[in-house]
């Protein structure tokens, strides 16, 4: 009796895995085709409000602003908008000084999605066509602007940009700069070479504002760009991948700033996934396969947590003489095959070798950020950038 429970439950979990790891190594696939969007130079000049959020950001803000100053866009036609949250007031005043717009947050609320809403409320829909979405770290080059114009004037209403690492150096950003990337392979080109639409990141987003200004005050969750996305699937609005319109993007540089910051993306994860799943019914009866799409891949466990158990399973089969091992040890094969796929070429170096001996700690990281993760859910988790001297790595 024992030995048939313990048989269903492999059976059951291996089914569970088995889906996940297919749905990796399909889309890993899709992205390895070659055909991408290309825009072409487009008239009229859309006017962008750019937003950032910017919570103690005092070590990149100036920086960042600064680089996107540089586009060559007309400046008339942008208008550059920091929302400042305790930072100091030396900041603030070299800000002005650089032309930003500056919005204080005076409530007690503290969010991401609370900083858009003030910033939203205190904008003119009248002057503005599209609104874009930075992150206080986020470095952009010269033609960003230009690039989303060209996709916006032939259709496109919603918009995510290629971040990618701008920093690596620790084990730890590096592989968090790696999985960026293979979120890039999977969730955005790979959906994107197969007609799908490409998942959002919380960073170098663009959208009709008139849209986000109805949408972002719905939004009370710390994960805003996952209810961003459930709302643009049931308004059934097509987010594109810009592939070639890249962001540099600071990377978790610690161990313990990694545990806090996927902390949050695990209890938003939770909070997206138990309030989407209310609507698959209503999905599958009105042929919404894209929101379907979405509830699977929120289904996910984290990636790192698959990597560790999908292998504890094939050593505990090996324990049980009624439970095939092989199973598990194809599966373990499929995925890290899918995963490396996933990674582009000019990522396999001589560090990242280095790196992969610090999986086990991310994997220690992770399940504590699991352990943990309700606090995510209902408190602000503020990951500092910039250097950070004589921490873990």
């Amino acid at each position: 009796m024992l030995i048939t429970v313990f048989w269903y439950i492999d059976f059951l979990f291996f089914i569970a895995f088995a889906l996940w790891v297919g749905y990796v190594v399909l889309f890993a696939f899709a992205s390895r085709i070659k055909p991408k969007i290309n825009f072409p130079q487009a008239e009229p000049l859309a006017r962008f409000a750019i937003l950032f959020p910017a919570y103690k950001e005092d070590n990149v803000i100036k920086e960042s602003v600064i680089s996107f100053k540089a586009q060559d866009y007309p400046i008339d036609r942008f208008e550059i908008v920091v929302i400042s949250d305790a930072m100091e007031d030396a900041t603030n005043d070299h800000l002005r000084r650089l032309g930003v717009s500056l919005i204080h947050l005076t409530g007690t609320e503290r969010s991401k999605a609370a900083a858009l809403t003030t910033a939203m409320s205190q904008l003119d829909a009248q002057l503005f066509d599209v609104v874009v979405v930075m992150d206080a770290d986020n470095i952009v080059f010269p033609d960003f602007l230009s690039k989303l114009n060209n996709a916006f004037t032939c259709g496109a209403k919603a918009i995510q940009t290629h971040r990618t690492a701008k920093n690596n150096t620790t084990a730890t950003a590096i592989l968090d700069g790696v999985s960026e990337e293979i979120n890039n392979s999977i969730f955005r080109l790979g959906h994107a070479r197969l007609g799908l639409p490409a998942a959002l990141i919380g960073s170098g987003m663009a959208f009709d504002f008139n849209w986000f200004k109805q949408r972002i005050v719905q939004i009370k969750s710390m994960g805003e760009d996952k209810f961003l996305e459930y709302f643009l699937l049931l308004d059934r609005i097509n987010t594109t991948y810009l592939e070639d319109v890249v962001i540099l993007d600071e990377k978790i540089q610690y161990s313990d700033d990694f545990s806090k910051q996927r902390r949050r993306w695990i209890a938003s994860q939770i909070d997206i996934f138990c309030h989407a799943i209310k609507q698959t019914r209503s999905a599958i009866f009105i042929g919404n396969w894209p929101l379907i799409d979405k509830i699977f891949q929120w289904s996910m466990p984290p990636r790192i947590i698959m990597l560790g158990i999908i292998p504890l399973f094939f050593l505990g089969s090996l324990f049980a003489s009624d439970i095939s091992s092989s199973k598990w040890g194809f599966l373990i094969i499929l995925y890290v095959m899918g995963l490396a796929l996933a990674v582009p070429k000019k990522l396999y170096t001589t560090q990242l070798l280095w790196a992969i001996f610090s999986l086990p700690r991310i994997f220690l990281a992770m399940m504590s950020s699991i352990i943990h993760f309700r606090s995510g859910r209902s408190t602000f988790i503020h990951t500092e950038h910039g250097a950070l001297p004589n921490k873990q790595k």
